[in-house]
């Protein structure tokens, strides 16, 4: 769980993740995929629910990678959230992006109905989209930042590993990690 308020407007923390984790781009889903090739595709995102904004990282990787890739993981993180953070082609690429997005957005009467929906539910007003293109020009590398370094704890990570424990164990243990290991055939009785 994140500290982030759902019904304050989290439009900087996405952002941010876009350029860590929600992006085809984002440095999870390029490290493991694109640069390690352990996984076909990994991000990470926040779900933003009406009473609270969890953060959730799915990377489905080879059972030999896993502790490998949860080290990854953990070391992207740390470093996004310290001594390597939004860069400033990283900012304009994203910006330009969603904002050239946009159009695309409200081509339905669903689509159209759907953010008429999110406004409500976020307590935005009816013409929030209006201005948008604005706020995402206006967000600086510092303020994405600022907003990551806010929602992200990385020590507050619970990781959730599915996968042959007899493979997996040995690389988490060495990690260093509490491992609690929970049997398929348990969850199946219940």
């Amino acid at each position: 769980m994140t500290p982030l308020d759902p019904e304050t407007e989290l439009l900087p923390a996405l952002i941010a993740n876009e350029v860590l984790g929600s992006d085809f781009l984002s440095r999870i889903n390029m490290d493991l995929r694109e640069a390690k090739h352990w996984s076909y595709g990994a991000g990470g995102g926040f779900g933003w629910l009406e009473h609270a904004v969890p953060y959730t990282i799915s990377a489905p990787v080879q059972a030999d990678k896993t502790g490998a890739s949860v080290q990854a993981l953990m070391q992207q993180v740390r470093e996004f959230l310290t001594t390597r953070g939004v860069t400033e082609g990283e900012r304009a690429r994203t910006i330009d992006g969603d904002v050239r997005q946009l159009a695309g957005r409200f081509e339905t009467a669903g689509a159209v109905l759907t953010a008429m929906q999110l406004n409500d539910l976020r307590s935005r007003p009816d013409d929030f989209y209006d201005g948008i293109a604005q706020k995402y020009r206006a967000l600086t590398a510092a303020q994405l930042d600022a907003a990551a370094r806010a929602a992200l704890d990385p020590d507050r990570f619970v990781w959730v590993i599915v996968g042959d424990a007899a493979k997996v164990r040995p690389q988490l243990d060495s990690l260093g990690l509490p491992v609690e290991v929970v049997a398929a055939a348990a969850l199946a009785a219940k």
